[in-house]
């Protein structure tokens, strides 16, 4: 994945998402693409990415939805699917690691 900005849905490039507490290895871009998290079952839930890595996802979905520790995304915009595990879950939001990390 480049270094440069991830650009949103409607062609507007936002900035970096990094705090200095954050401790992560891979920069994150917010950015707002539209997502399909797949579950197990093959059951499907619209999302969107609220912010990228080349290893994981902040991803924004209805609350109501409960998701497993293992899904897939989907993310259209991009053409990437990958297989992802749930790190994190906080209302509407949640923290997906990638399987295997974005080109």
């Amino acid at each position: 994945m480049s270094e440069g900005p991830i650009i949103a849905a409607g062609g507007r490039a936002d900035a970096r998402v990094r705090s200095p507490e954050d401790k992560r290895s891979r920069r994150r871009y917010g950015t707002v693409m539209p997502a399909t998290v797949v579950l197990p079952d093959y059951g499907r839930i619209p999302c969107v990415v609220r912010d990228l890595s080349a290893t994981g996802a902040k991803i924004n979905l209805s609350r109501r939805h409960m998701l497993p520790d293992r899904i897939w995304i989907v993310i259209p915009q991009m053409t990437v699917t990958r297989r992802a595990r749930l790190v994190w879950r906080n209302g509407e939001f949640a923290g997906v690691a990638f399987d295997r990390p974005l080109e």
